[in-house]
């Protein structure tokens, strides 16, 4: 099964739609019609079911579900990572993750620990203005059962995140089941869930104004 899931939502898509056929495309249109396109042919199920294939084929222990989509208008590119507790699984983080597609991975605890999963993604694209960006998402989910899981997301200016492993860290353990920036020409909105192994969503996307 291919990851990322579903078509890239480029010009070409664009011109198969009424409302762009002839005219000049941007970035906003494309980010636009990524959101329009988020549920198409059932691709956010595609990524959903892959993921759970991934946690029934690893077994019992704590684990993170990830689901990453990508409405920015251009492609998005792997940067960075940090775990704090786990690894990734069988399957490594994707690469890239072209504009209208779902990216999904198995974050998983260390057999031997006793501490859950718990980790920070960077991916670069372009803001708004077109301006390289750093954007990182995070999760945190404990082994032990008293302890919540938490979501986190910023935005930072390329190389920013590795920099400050430290604050990310701890902004995320202070953090609850949902958190959203809105800043330097980017929206990101992340959420998890409760139980020991819980989907974890980030959504990644630009502002656009109502189709033409």
């Amino acid at each position: 099964m291919a990851n990322p899931f579903g078509q890239v939502v480029d010009d070409e898509k664009l011109d198969t739609m009424v409302n762009y056929v002839g005219k000049v495309k941007t970035q906003e249109d494309r980010a636009r019609e990524a959101m329009n396109l988020i549920n198409e042919n059932d691709k956010n199920g595609k990524a959903k079911r892959y993921v759970e294939g991934l946690k029934k084929e690893y077994g019992d222990g704590a684990t993170t579900l990830c689901m990453v989509y990508n409405a920015t208008g251009e492609t998005l590119y792997y940067s960075a990572s940090k775990d704090w507790y786990g690894f990734i699984g069988r399957t490594p983080y994707p690469f890239e993750i072209g504009n209208g597609q779902w990216a999904s991975f198995l974050h998983v605890k260390k057999a031997s620990d006793a501490s859950g999963s718990e980790a920070a993604l960077v991916f670069r694209g372009s803001n708004a203005s077109g301006m390289e960006r750093d954007y990182c998402v995070a999760w945190s989910s404990p082994w032990a059962a008293w302890y919540k899981n938490k979501a986190y997301c910023d935005v930072g200016y390329v190389g920013s995140f590795p920099r400050d492993w430290d604050t990310v860290y701890h902004t995320l353990n202070n953090g609850g089941y949902e958190h959203s920036t809105n800043k330097d020409g980017v929206d990101i909105e992340a959420s998890t869930a409760t139980g020991t192994s819980p989907l974890f969503v980030a959504k990644i996307k630009i502002p656009f104004s109502p189709r033409p």
